[in-house]
């Protein structure tokens, strides 16, 4: 027998301020230029921020006079260049400079500046560079109760700029605490007429019988016509594979509110946001 059908709110997004840290490395660049495309549909307003460790400016101001000042006219100068590219582009923009602790500073300006959606590039690889992107992305997702659009320099990745989403993966457990992502996706899809596409990853040996169950509880909360994947395997190689075979434009992940869904994704959240093909919209308990 069926599962009874679930009467799942659709969250249409409402963006109107959007968040983007850069550090003005490459993959900063390419995050810059989706948040731009993003401010565009939406017809939002872009804010930048930048943030100085604090140990780098005291010790500058400690070792060369006139050193701190030199690096905060650059930093400047550098926001002030993007300010104005995002500014050509038609999107609103506005650059800070603050510093500090990462993590505290980009929450503290989407708290006070009211963001609708922070933007946070990330870094394919194995490096330690790429896992310090992720790391701080993750931390960002797990405490923010804003979406977060994470996006990875992944080549050939879908562009946003003359159409909007035409193709969402959404991946998750499927239990309540993560439906809100699935939410997310719905009012995307409302809006854009997007494709969506359901992925429920199993370990390996999963029965028959099991996955029969779990069919029909996906089949209870996703629209009719709804594509459903369940797929044996490790969960962040699995997504990432599957978004790439069928050609997604977004990847949306439901967040535990205090922590990702560990007993199901454990620790490949980090993962899924350093190789996805795609941007990554995760969302926190609605």
């Amino acid at each position: 027998m069926a599962a009874n059908p679930v009467s799942l709110p659709v969250n249409v997004p409402h963006i109107n301020r959007i968040l983007l840290p850069v550090n003005f490395t490459d993959a900063s660049q390419v995050a810059f230029q989706r948040a731009v495309e993003v401010a565009r549909i939406y017809q939002a307003s872009l804010w930048l921020v930048h943030v100085m460790a604090h140990l780098t400016s005291t010790g500058m101001a400690n070792v060369l006079p006139g050193a701190l000042a030199k690096l905060v006219a650059d930093l400047e100068s550098d926001l002030d260049k993007m300010q104005q590219l995002a500014s050509g582009y038609g999107v609103p923009c506005t650059a800070l400079l603050r510093e500090g602790s990462v993590v505290e500073q980009v929450r503290e300006v989407a708290r006070h500046r009211n963001i609708d959606l922070l933007v946070l590039a990330t870094h394919g690889g194995r490096g330690v560079h790429g896992l310090f992107l992720g790391s701080i992305a993750e931390r960002l997702i797990r405490t923010l109760t804003i979406p977060v659009l994470t996006v990875g320099i992944a080549k050939n990745q879908p562009s946003w700029d003359n159409a909007d989403v035409r193709h969402i993966l959404f991946a998750g457990d499927f239990c309540p605490e993560t439906l809100c992502g699935l939410s997310f996706a719905l009012g995307i899809r409302q809006r854009t007429g997007a494709r969506l596409s359901s992925l429920r990853v199993v370990p390996p040996g999963t029965k028959p019988e099991a996955i029969h169950v779990i069919r029909e509880k996906i089949q209870s909360v996703v629209p009719p016509g709804t594509d459903i994947h369940i797929t044996e395997g490790k969960v962040g190689t699995t997504v990432c594979n599957l978004a790439r075979g069928l050609g997604v434009d977004l990847i949306a992940l439901g967040v535990h509110k205090n922590s990702f869904a560990r007993e199901v994704f454990g620790t490949s959240l980090t993962q899924i946001l350093l190789t996805a093909p795609c941007p990554v919209i995760s969302v926190r308990q609605c």
